[in-house]
């Protein structure tokens, strides 16, 4: 082989070499998008996108006075049924991480189970299957209408039934409950993705106007003592075969 043929064949070998080294670089390149690619799919996966049952964790932090409850509201989708359950494991800020200064703070497991809000055209309701609490209360007022004050958004507005000035289970656009404050954490598990937002007094978190509505509602906070922290609405205590044919 001459020296021509040899110095050719090197030539296609080093030719042969980058094609390789080239369709390498093509190979990693493309494995890494779909590796990105699926990473972002299992980042944005929810429980509906393969028709799986979801199981979604909101933890809630409650600063504040530990005399005084603050009110938590939430949105249940118009769908299937929503689970809720809301937990303390009793020794969570115990002694000084907290204003109770307790090795057995609170033991919370309150179990809800629902569909919508009052508002909504489906077969809506609230019903509380389980309120369990030791040691101290720490959820009350749970209520398919949220607990708050409801006032006109329009002062020179229309009255109406829905906008009377008052304190109670009044927001028919959003279910709710209480949390104690004094630096207490709270673990709410859901098997819907849902919102819970924790209100300051006074806090506006809904408002509608027409002429059959002009309302706006209110954060409302309860102090101990108070005759109004209650368990909650009674309307959520449906029997365990509960019927209704509401309008």
């Amino acid at each position: 082989m001459s020296i021509q043929e040899i110095s050719q064949l090197i030539g296609s070998v080093n030719d042969l070499t980058q094609t390789v080294s080239d369709k390498n670089k093509e190979i990693d390149a493309r494995v890494e998008q779909a590796e990105n690619e699926f990473d972002s799919w299992k980042e944005n996966l929810t429980a509906d996108d393969i028709n799986a049952e979801g199981r979604y964790v909101t933890n809630l932090y409650v600063g504040g006075d530990k005399d005084t409850f603050y009110p938590v509201i939430f949105h249940m989708p118009s769908d299937y049924e929503t689970e809720i359950t809301i937990f303390r494991h009793y020794a969570w800020n115990k002694y000084s991480s907290s204003d109770f200064n307790a090795s057995h703070v609170s033991g919370v497991l309150v179990r809800l189970v629902g569909q919508a809000y009052p508002w909504a055209g489906n077969g809506n309701y609230l019903r509380t299957l389980v309120n369990r609490q030791r040691y101290r209360q720490t959820v009350a007022n749970i209520g398919f209408s949220a607990y708050c004050t409801a006032d006109k958004k329009d002062p020179l507005g229309p009255e109406s039934i829905y906008n009377k000035a008052g304190t109670g289970y009044k927001a028919r656009n959003h279910s709710g409950f209480m949390l104690r404050g004094g630096r207490l954490t709270y673990q709410i598990v859901s098997n819907r993705k849902i919102d819970f937002k924790l209100l300051a007094d006074g806090e506006e978190f809904y408002s509608h106007s027409a002429s059959n509505t002009n309302v706006k509602y209110l954060g409302k906070t309860l102090t101990l003592p108070s005759d109004a922290i209650q368990t909650g609405d009674s309307l959520n205590n449906h029997p365990t075969t509960f019927v209704s044919y509401g309008k």
